[in-house]
C-alpha cells in the first residue's frame, strides 16, 4: 500500500493547515534547541515547507522528502530565495545515504503511511548514532478534523454518526499515536516528550462542514462526493431542527505535542 500523495490538497494545504503565528513562534521555541546539536535535518513528508521553512529561517540545516510533486513545487514557491533540498521518495524508501542526517522529522505524516514500521526504519538507517527521529501525531491539535474523534464541538458526535451512516469513517492508516513508534523501535530508541503548546481555535459549524463537503482532509478522500454531501445535508437538517446557527463560533481548545525519539549513541551492536 502507498502512503497518501497530497497532490490534491497542495492548493489549499497552506490555507488550511496553517498555525497562527504565536503558536508557531513557541512551537519553534521548542523545535530549534532540538535540532540545532542535531544537524542537518530530514523532514520526511515535508510537503509545502510549513515547518521546514521556517526552521530553515532560524538557522537549522533543513533539507525534505515527499511523494507529492505538487506539494514540493509549492514548497519551492513558498521560500524566501533558495529553496531547501528536496527529493521526491516516498518516505518508506529514501534515496540516502546511512547515517546522513542528524535527526529527521515527521509532522502528522506517519499516520498517513499504511507501512509505517518500514518508515521508522528508514528514518533510522539514515540517522547518525545518538540521532533522533522527533514527531507529532494527529489528535493533539485544536483544528477540529470533520466527524474526526476527540472534538469539543456541540456537533462533533452528531456529524460523526451522520458521516458513519453514509459510509464516511476515518479509518486507521498508519501509527496514530507514540506508544506505536515507541513499542516498534524498542531498545533502538528512547522516547521523551517535548513540552506541549495549547492551540485554542475558533471554529463553526458551517466551516466544518464546508470542510467535510469540499473533502479538504486526507481521510475523506476514499468516499465519493455523493457521500460526503448526504452526510452534510443531514447534519444541517440536524442544525435546523436543534436551532443551532452555522456561523455560531465554538471554542476549539487542544495543544500540539511533539516526541524524540533518541537513538543510542553506540551504532547497532557497537
Amino acid at each position: 500500500m502507498e502512503s497518501v500523495n497530497f497532490d490534491r490538497a497542495a492548493g489549499f494545504y497552506d490555507a488550511t493547515r496553517a498555525l497562527p503565528e504565536t503558536v508557531m513562534a513557541q512551537l519553534l521555541e521548542i523545535l530549534v534547541p532540538e535540532l540545532a546539536t542535531r544537524q542537518p535535518c530530514l523532514e520526511i513528508g515535508v510537503g509545502t515547507g510549513r515547518i521546514a521553512l521556517p526552521l530553515r529561517m532560524r538557522g537549522v540545516d533543513m533539507a525534505g522528502a515527499d511523494i507529492s510533486e505538487g506539494m514540493l513545487r509549492r514548497l519551492v514557491a513558498n521560500a524566501d530565495g533558495p529553496s531547501l533540498p528536496v527529493v521526491l521518495a516516498d518516505a518508506t524508501r529514501l534515496p540516502v545515504a546511512p547515517e546522513s542526517f542528524g535527526s529527521v522529522l515527521a509532522v502528522h505524516v506517519l499516520h498517513l503511511i499504511p507501512n509505517w514500521r518500514d518508515a521508522v526504519d528508514e528514518a533510522v538507517r539514515v540517522l547518525r548514532p545518538g540521532g533522533a527521529l522527533i514527531a507529532s501525531f494527529p489528535g493533539g491539535g485544536a483544528r477540529e478534523r470533520p466527524a474526526g474523534p476527540g472534538a469539543s464541538t456541540p456537533w462533533a458526535s452528531v456529524l460523526r454518526q451522520a458521516a458513519a451512516r453514509h459510509g464516511v469513517v476515518r479509518a486507521p492508516i498508519g501509527a496514530s499515536n507514540p506508544d506505536q513508534v515507541a513499542g516498534y523501535l524498542g531498545d533502538r530508541a528512547t522516547a521523551r516528550p517535548l513540552p506541549s503548546v495549547p492551540v485554542t481555535e475558533a471554529r463553526t459549524l458551517g466551516q466544518t462542514l464546508h470542510d467535510l463537503e469540499e473533502q479538504l482532509y486526507s481521510w475523506t478522500w476514499p468516499y465519493s462526493r455523493s457521500q460526503v454531501l448526504a452526510a452534510g445535508a443531514e447534519v444541517r437538517d440536524w442544525a435546523t431542527r436543534e436551532g443551532i446557527q452555522l456561523d455560531e463560533e465554538h471554542q476549539v481548545e487542544g495543544s500540539l505535542q511533539w516526541w524524540a525519539f533518541e537513538l543510542s549513541e553506540l551504532p547497532e551492536g557497537g
